[in-house]
């Protein structure tokens, strides 16, 4: 028999969800990318975009106008050993255009493991422009680049 703290608990996250606009469903679709990007799976990084997205990746020599551009970036980009790879999103803020368009800029960085030594890339800043097309929201700009280093910052220090 279902208790009524379940039921309770049911109800309560069907209402929360009936109050997520488009601000809260972008965001969601956006942080899902950095749950695929520490996967291997190009195909699923790839459901993630629009037909005609506009993408830069960080190592992007010119804007990647096709899925199979995308597809390829991130064969490239994701293969070979990586190890254990964590990815996290941070300080981001979002910018609802319309009902169906929303922006949102933000840092973020990974971290690999590899023969038990952690290496971490970033952080990066990034910005991406999510459009909800019939019930799903898809990225249809992306762009990523690696965050400056602050003013007054000594030329001999990197990246962490």
């Amino acid at each position: 028999m279902i208790s009524r703290l379940t039921i309770a608990t049911f109800l309560f996250f069907v209402q929360l969800s009936a109050f997520a606009g488009p601000k809260e469903e972008a965001i969601t679709a956006y942080q899902r990318f950095f749950e695929l990007f520490t996967t291997d799976n190009h195909e699923q990084i790839t459901t993630l975009f629009a037909p005609d997205a506009m993408f830069f990746g960080t190592n992007s020599v010119d804007v990647v106008t096709s899925l199979d551009g995308i597809r390829a970036y991130f064969v490239n980009a994701l293969s070979g050993t990586r190890g254990t790879v964590w990815a996290r999103p941070f300080e981001h803020v979002a910018v609802v255009l319309s009902d169906q368009v929303v922006a949102v800029s933000g840092k973020w960085q990974s971290e690999r493991t590899l023969d038990g030594r952690m290496t971490t890339a970033g952080p990066s800043r990034n910005t991406v422009v999510l459009q909800k097309r019939g019930d799903k929201w898809l990225i249809v700009q992306f762009h990523n680049s690696p965050t400056p280093m602050p003013p007054g910052t000594p030329a001999t220090a990197t990246s962490r």
